[in-house]
């Protein structure tokens, strides 16, 4: 069941990474990257659905490792 959480169609993405997209049948589970800023998208089955971050990331043009390093 959706708790604190899982995210609906619709609403804006907090946590770029990677989603499972739940049906509350718990039938047909998968997963899909979602990025930060963006809304979460509408699922085919239209209600019923929400989705879990599973594993965050952090987008490479954001991380401070890769972010302004010199490319000598």
């Amino acid at each position: 069941m959706a708790g604190d959480s899982s995210y609906k169609p619709g609403e804006i993405v907090k946590v770029s990474g990677i989603y499972s997209v739940v049906h509350d049948d718990g039938k047909g589970t998968f997963e899909v990257t979602c990025v930060e800023g963006e809304h979460f998208p509408p699922t085919r089955s239209g209600k019923g659905a929400h989705f879990e971050l599973k594993y965050a990331a952090t987008h490479s043009h954001k991380h401070a490792d890769l972010n302004g390093g010199d490319s000598k």
